[in-house]
């Protein structure tokens, strides 16, 4: 690139040349790679870099996205979900940019009140799959409890299942029994090989839910 035109007070000026010649490289410059931060247009390689900038990487919601798009939902909630961690709000916030949906019960929202700062949460993880892997299984079920437990009020304590739900005119329903409090060693049972290989009960519905238990074992 032709350096930039000098004033002919400027042009004898060896160092005034010297500065026109580097203002016209540096405006040739390609700037976009380096914003970073319009994470609609940054390239995937550097979603990583972002997440842990951002502290969103692992149990916090970046091991459950299924793909890039998610992913990039995180990074932009990042600030504003940080902002709120430990309310309500950040629990059903990052479980809907991950695309999971949950039905969450405090201690005074149910029938006959339960322990202060407890609450009931169920996450039907849908069509969030894991690859290779069945549509309810363990590893699952232990990441959205870690989710949970980087989440929630530090003083809340919890019951967790995980669940599907199928669009079916029969429904199909296993055991939905589960228990679960913080716990400092989980240990899960293997997973089904598929969740509708349960005993299943058949009815006149318009959808089919199943639930899979685990059973929690440590020290609280």
């Amino acid at each position: 690139m032709a350096d930039l035109p000098l004033p002919p007070a400027l042009a004898g000026d060896e160092r005034m040349r010297t500065l026109a010649a580097l203002s016209a490289r540096i405006s040739a410059v390609e700037l976009s790679p380096l914003l970073v931060y319009l994470v609609d247009q940054v390239s995937s390689s550097a979603l990583p870099v972002l997440a842990e900038q951002f502290h969103m990487q692992g149990d916090e919601g970046w091991l459950l996205a299924a793909d890039d798009e998610q992913r990039r939902q995180l990074l932009k909630r990042a600030i504003e979900w940080h902002r709120y961690k430990g309310t309500r709000w950040a629990l059903e916030e990052i479980f809907r940019v991950l695309g999971i949906n949950v039905e969450l019960v405090e201690w005074w929202q149910q029938k006959k009140p339960s322990v202060v700062h407890t609450f009931r949460l169920i996450a039907w993880a849908n069509d969030n799959r894991q690859s290779g892997q069945p549509l309810l299984n363990a590893e699952m079920y232990r990441r959205l409890q870690r989710m949970v437990d980087h989440t929630k009020p530090a003083r809340s304590h919890y019951e967790f299942r995980l669940g599907a739900a199928f669009d079916q005119v029969l429904a199909m329903a296993s055991a939905s029994q589960s228990q679960a409090v913080k716990r400092d060693n989980a240990k899960c049972r293997a997973a089904p090989t598929h969740p509708i290989n349960h005993p299943v009960q058949f009815a006149s519905a318009n959808r089919a839910q199943a639930v899979l238990r685990f059973t929690l074992e440590g020290k609280r």
